[in-house]
């Protein structure tokens, strides 16, 4: 055994140059191959975390009727009820992030604009999507101010600056009129144009006396980390609250139509890699085939001194073995550094194609994850992939004529 081991790695590097080619296709496809799922994890890792942070958090606490009809007069009210049911899971909830949200009419002088106004804690809606890394201008309030901070896009619609007064009119709790005037002590600068161009804030305190719903809120969001289980979360928080005044939503239930364009993406991205796999199928057998015919004479020669086939199988599929492995080595090695590269320095898009991504609610940008599955995952795709090419030389030896071969 040992001798044929020996004999297949000294046949390896008989002919290096074809040696060399082989292993660079298996390498390539291997770099491929982690390249195109990592890009599919990354992306899909992305539209999660950008609709986690941005919009819904992991889960949410609603009332039960806010979901189908987004008005205020479906708050909740946040009380004892609600803090007992979400106790008892400190260890799995992160934080939670308190908001009343509803749709006004701002207006400064002649202009007007519909606009979203959002009550927010200032210092756990920055830990949930980091709001002072994204101040333009100004500065975020503290929970006890009562000046507003406003988008970029939208202070440039409606002509305001800092420092300047901004009238809000809506519709409050139960019918109420919601009307105040703010002074614009920030402006904040978003990626997403929706964002950019609609978002007004005010501290949770204003907000709630500004809808008319003192101690209610909208939605309390829910952060945990990204190992919990969310759906079995949510059903043991369902559990401590009444199914007829509360509701308890994970993202994907908050957000479907995301989940549809999640499952698209990662339906195109299977259909690519199996298209990948068949192209990088045929190369390695291309490669197998040729080194194949280039030795025929010699395995005639053998088979007819007394070498028996299965000897001769035997090398022929631990060559192939030893080229898939140093191939997956290398491919591996090399895919390593280069996603670690681009999951710091992620592909940025301009143009349509940006603008695109950025109507999806989406920064435009390509990210690379970069998980030990996936590495081991498609290495070891590749590599069996190879070993199924490599019985096409077994077979061959086994149904060799070794005159005809010899002679050739």
């Amino acid at each position: 055994m040992k001798m044929l081991l020996s004999l297949a790695w000294r046949n390896l590097w008989r002919n290096k140059r074809r040696t060399a080619i082989t292993v660079s296709s298996v390498a390539f496809a291997v770099v491929l191959a982690v390249a195109l799922v990592a890009m599919a994890v990354g992306l899909r890792e992305h539209m999660i975390e950008t609709a986690v942070r941005n919009e819904t958090g992991y889960l949410q606490i609603q009332d039960v009727m806010y979901d189908e009809e987004p008005s205020m007069d479906h708050a909740l009210e946040y009380g004892e009820e609600v803090r007992a049911a979400i106790a008892p899971f400190g260890a799995e909830i992160k934080y939670t992030v308190p908001r009343i949200r509803g749709f006004a009419l701002a207006a400064k002088e002649t202009s007007s604009r519909g606009v979203v106004v959002t009550g927010i804690d200032p210092e756990k809606e920055d830990r949930m999507n980091n709001l002072s890394d994204r101040m333009a201008e100004g500065e975020m309030f503290a929970p006890a101010d009562d000046y507003a901070v406003i988008a970029a896009g939208l202070a440039d619609l409606l002509g305001i600056s800092v420092g300047e007064e901004i009238v809000l009119v809506g519709q409050g709790f139960h019918g109420m009129t919601a009307a105040g005037e703010y002074r614009i002590g920030g402006i904040i600068e978003f990626p997403i144009p929706e964002q950019n161009n609609t978002l007004v804030y005010l501290p949770l305190a204003e907000g709630q006396r500004f809808f008319a719903a003192p101690d209610r809120l909208t939605n309390l969001i829910i952060m945990t980390g990204h190992d919990v289980d969310h759906d079995l979360l949510a059903q043991n928080i369902r559990a401590n609250l009444d199914e007829d005044w509360f509701a308890v939503m994970t993202w994907d239930q908050l957000m479907p139509d995301m989940v549809g364009l999640i499952e698209m993406r990662e339906a195109v991205n299977q259909i690519m890699a199996l298209v990948l796999y068949m192209v990088v199928g045929f190369g390695i057998f291309g490669t197998i085939v040729t080194m194949m015919y280039e030795r025929l004479r010699e395995f005639g020669i053998l088979l007819s001194i007394g070498l028996k086939r299965a000897r001769l199988a035997f090398v022929c599929f631990m060559e192939t073995i030893m080229i898939s492995l140093t191939g997956v080595a290398a491919g591996t090695a090399v895919a390593y550094p280069l996603m670690f590269l681009l999951s710091f320095h992620p592909i940025r898009f301009t143009g349509d194609m940006a603008q695109y991504m950025l109507d999806l609610g989406l920064e435009p940008i390509i990210p690379f994850a970069i998980t030990p599955r996936i590495f081991i995952q498609q290495a070891a795709i590749i590599f069996v992939i190879a070993l199924c090419i490599g019985s096409y030389p077994v077979r061959k030896v086994f149904k060799l004529d070794p005159v005809s071969a010899a002679r050739n």
